[in-house]
Formats: C-alpha cells, structure tokens, sequence
C-alpha cells in the first residue's frame, strides 16, 4: 500500500482530555492565565505539532449551536451522554510518516484524550459489480424477495415520500442539474466535487428520480431531497463537520445517508464505515439522541474482498463492532451491507459485513441516474445500469425509510425513532431473509415493505392511484411523540 499513499492527504484529528485546555488552545504561542496551570500540557501539545496549527473539527456550526443540539438530545433521550464537542481538533500532516510520528508523540500527551488519523483515499464507496448482463428495469423495486416492493409503498399516502420528512444526502459530489432528480443545497452544503458528481447522481437517482416520464423513478420520487458535501466551505475534507451541519438543518424522524467510508490507515489498511473515526461516531450519536435517523454504509473491502466487521479492533484492541464483545459500541446508526441482485440474495464479495450489520440491499445492477463510473461530461440525460456497492444498498434502505417513515406521519401525524426505524428495517418478521440467514451470511435482511405497512403500519392503501397523483397536501405538525409499536 505505501506506493499508493502518494495522493493522500494525511490529518491527525486530536480530542483534548481538558474541556477547559480545548477553549484557550489559541493561547499556545501565548501567555494566558488560567485558573489551573496548563504549562505542561501546551508545551507537551507544541512539542508534538512543530510548525503544526490546530483547527477545530467543527467549524461549521457555532458553538453556542452545538450546545443547544446536544441539550435538546439530553432531552429527548435520557440516557444521552455526550462527548464535549468543542475538545475536536485536528492538524493537516505534509505525508504519511509525519502523521504516524505526531500520532505516536500525542499518545504520550497528558493533554490528549485520544487521537487518531483520517485521509480521504478514493472517495466515496467504490463500485464492485459482478459480471451480469444489463437490466432494462428497476428490479430493486419489485416486490419481495427480489426487491423491497417499493410499488406497492406508492399507493400509501406519503409512501412517495411526499410530506415533511426531509432527506440529506452526505457525500462528496453530485450532478444536480440531471433531467430526472430535483435535489437542494442548502447554505452549509458545502463544495460540490466534480469528481464524484456522478456517484451523488446515482445515489439520489435511487432514492428520488422523478415521476416525470423520463428517465427511471425513484423509491420515493417526491421526497424532500438535500445535500451536504464532506468537502467543506474553506476547502477540507471533513465528514465529522459535514455531518454536523446537517444536524444543524434536519428534525426529528428525518433521514441522512452518509454515502462515504473510512481507511483504517495504519492498522487492517482496509475500508470500514465512516464511524471508526471517534469525531464520526460521536456525530452519528449525537444525530441517534436527536431523534435523526441515520443510513450507513458497511463499507467495501479493498482488493474486491468485503471485511468481517467482528473482527475489526481500534487502537486499543477492542472490537467495537462484535455485538458480543464486551467493548461493543452502537452509534445508532442502520448499517448496511451490499449484495447479490439474484434470489436467493448472497452476500457481495466486495461488501463488509457482521453481526453490526442491520440490513442489506441490492449491491449489484441497479438501474438509477448519473453515468457510472464514467463521467457524464455536463450531460443532462445520462443513467447507469450497472451501479452497486454498497452505496446503491445503503441507499436502497434510505428510501426504504424515508417511505416508512412519510407514511407513518402521514397516517398518525407521528414519527418513529431512530431505534423504532431500525427494528423494523432490520426485522426479519418484515424482511427477506439473505440466503443463509444472518448468522452465517452476517448481512441482514432486506426491508419488505409490504410487509412494513401491512404488518407494523397497518394502513389500508389507496387503491388505484398514480404515484403522481397520491395524496394531498396536508399541514402536519411535527411531533416528536414515538409510534408504540
């Protein structure tokens, strides 16, 4: 892997162990009087980082904002307890021996808390398709067990994804002005790659391409769709911030996809999903006590071969994804594996997967917008027929639950939780099973929603109508009661 790092950009991200240190680590190359000495502890810092400059993690959204998201989570959830945001720094390192060497002195820091290194190899979640002859339609939306039945959702009310629920996308790049998506940036959006706009094509092509006689339709053709980029205003790469401004514009019961992945730099050198990287976690968690519904890639493995999340251990051995280790942590997040487009469905040879593992989707085949991997040059008109990973299975499930979730509001005026959301996505009672069940193929199931709506939901359709046609619009009131189910 080293002749490969060439075209990395290596970062340390630092949590101070002092809340009171992190407000006044400006005041390193100053004097500065403090109702406790922290002599020690800046010196130690300014040893570790020569010539190095310190940038807070979260720029984004204020402090003062911050504080009042985490406030309203310590409300909604009471067993919410939150990491101090503002004790996130990080430090941009010239290659990949100066990050191991800052890395190694900060661990030896009284300052610092923890610390770790994040690159951005690649992009978001590569493609991995198998061998298989085109599709001339959208098979991932027939009914189950080859698809989630998104057909049958169209004739619900909100099951379009019309109503209140908003949708924000999070990746690095999107072809916005395709003849068959209506998606938004908003003002924390961010910097849109061009890079990887046919990638943020694909994905919103999935969830929302438009009822509109061009084109394919999405699972939810008239969802509220917006975008955030981990490319940021001043120009970095930080999914930690882009995260947190989409936090900063989403409520209760809505969805954010986070299309992207993780290196493991110097421990498996493989990708996991985004929330191996502490700023990540504590984001998505914060997102989870919020009420905000999380979608999460597994991840694919590099060199076409997917990684037991089980077996993956962080820089102090412990294997944070094993539900049965003792040093399990749950981010609250829906994670996602990719598989195979065939019943019965098999794991994706490329696709990550694990007892973490709540569901799984089509990583293979998948009909949507965008030219990919190729480059749609400007075109307007351009689709794929070959997109997957397990970035067209995480959003898959993202339109699954933006679906289950307008058509709860829509029917009781309420909205279900993150951990409501994921029991019933990952349900096997209103699933399809993969094709050894999840004990041994550690992915899973699909989401049915036939099964959703007629078992969970219980709402009775509307018989007849177009998905164009469905509904009226309704004034709902947002409210964050929980649907007991």
């Amino acid at each position: 892997m080293e002749e490969d790092n060439d075209d990395l950009n290596f970062r340390v991200v630092i949590k101070c162990r002092d809340a009171v240190l992190a407000a006044h680590l400006d005041t390193l190359d100053r004097s500065a009087t403090f109702s406790v000495d922290y002599t020690k502890e800046r010196q130690q810092l300014k040893k570790a980082l020569p010539g190095k400059t310190m940038a807070k993690l979260f720029p984004t959204v204020t402090e003062e904002r911050v504080k009042q998201l985490v406030k309203k989570a310590k409300g909604l959830y009471t067993g919410y307890s939150p990491p101090n945001f503002t004790s996130y720094y990080f430090v941009m390192c010239d290659n990949e021996g100066e990050a191991k060497e800052i890395l190694k002195t900060l661990r030896k820091s009284d300052a610092v808390e923890l610390c770790y290194v994040e690159t951005h190899l690649g992009g978001p979640p590569n493609v991995h398709p198998k061998a298989n002859p085109l599709y001339s339609y959208q098979k991932y939306l027939n009914r189950a067990p080859s698809g989630i039945d998104a057909k049958y959702a169209w004739a619900f009310r909100g099951g379009d994804g019309k109503g209140n629920v908003r949708f924000i996308d999070l990746e690095q790049g999107w072809f916005l002005d395709h003849e068959d998506l209506a998606a938004f940036e908003i003002p924390a959006t961010g910097l849109n790659h061009w890079e990887y706009q046919d990638h943020g094509a694909a994905v919103l092509g999935i969830i929302a391409m438009q009822s509109n006689s061009v084109g394919g339709i999405g699972i939810t053709p008239r969802a509220k769709v917006h975008v955030v980029s981990q490319w940021r205003m001043d120009g970095s790469f930080n999914t930690a911030d882009g995260i947190m401004a989409a936090l900063d514009y989403l409520h209760f019961g809505d969805i954010l996809l986070l299309e992207a992945q993780a290196l493991d730099v110097f421990g498996t050198e493989q990708m996991w999903p985004v929330e191996i990287l502490d700023a990540n976690f504590q984001a998505i968690r914060l997102a989870n006590a919020l009420g905000i519904i999380v979608i999460e890639p597994a991840g694919n493995g590099m060199y076409s071969a997917g990684n037991d999340l089980d077996t993956f251990a962080n820089a102090d051995g412990e294997t944070v994804f094993n539900r049965s280790s003792t040093f399990f942590k749950d981010s609250g997040a829906v994670v996602v594996a990719g598989a195979s487009s065939s019943v019965p469905h098999t794991r994706g040879i490329y696709s990550n997967y694990g007892s973490r593992i709540d569901c799984y989707a089509w990583g293979e085949n998948v009909v949507t917008a965008g030219l990919f991997p190729r480059d749609s040059r400007g075109c307007t008109d351009t689709y794929s027929f070959d997109f997957g990973g397990t970035s067209s299975a995480s959003a898959i499930i993202a339109g699954a639950a933006i679906a289950v979730q307008s058509i709860t509001e829509a029917k009781y005026n309420l909205r279900l939780s993150p951990a409501q959301m994921r029991h019933i996505l990952s349900n096997r009672l209103y699933g399809t099973k993969s094709e050894n069940g999840h004990g041994i193929d550690k992915m899973g199931v699909m989401p049915d929603l036939r099964k959703i709506i007629n078992r969970v939901l219980k709402v009775p359709p509307l018989l007849g109508k177009e998905p164009s046609k469905l509904g009226r619009r309704v004034n709902l009131k947002r409210n964050k009661k929980f649907v007991n189910l």
